[in-house]
């Protein structure tokens, strides 16, 4: 397998998406299952969702990765209502490496670490801290 710049070994995004109720309904089935089947049904569906935003057309399968609802928190989720969420990843085939211990996938780890986030670091980090104020305000 050809080298990928290790800039494409790992990633940090926040995007905005949103989980229609018409979508909801077909995860959680005909009945809704229950509230805890249809929050769960709803996590996934934001999970799905924020995901293929952040890396289209990118197989979820082949990462490492992180989906976390900024604003409003996962606590407060709800369908058709516009979400902040902060996706992250890794290649699992390099943290797989890294883990067995090969030189190259650790060295290759440290360089992606370096980096994460870049360019967009400060404006996630500034996120982040309104979304914590915001919250310790509530």
């Amino acid at each position: 397998m050809p080298a990928r710049p290790p800039a494409h070994d790992a990633f940090c995004r926040i995007v905005r998406c949103s989980v229609g109720g018409t979508q909801l309904d077909a995860l959680s089935g005909p009945h809704g299952r229950g509230r805890k089947a249809r929050q769960a049904a709803l996590e996934q569906a934001v999970m799905t969702s924020a995901w293929s935003r952040a890396m289209p057309g990118e197989p979820a399968s082949e990462w490492v990765r992180i989906v976390q609802p900024i604003d409003p928190g996962l606590e407060d989720l709800e369908p058709d209502r516009q979400l902040l969420v902060l996706v992250a990843g890794l290649r699992r085939d390099l943290a797989l490496r890294a883990d067995r211990g090969e030189a190259d996938a650790r060295a290759q780890l440290e360089s992606v670490r370096e980096g994460f986030g870049e360019p967009h670091r400060a404006e996630i980090m500034g996120v982040l801290a309104q979304a914590h104020v915001r919250s310790a305000a509530a």
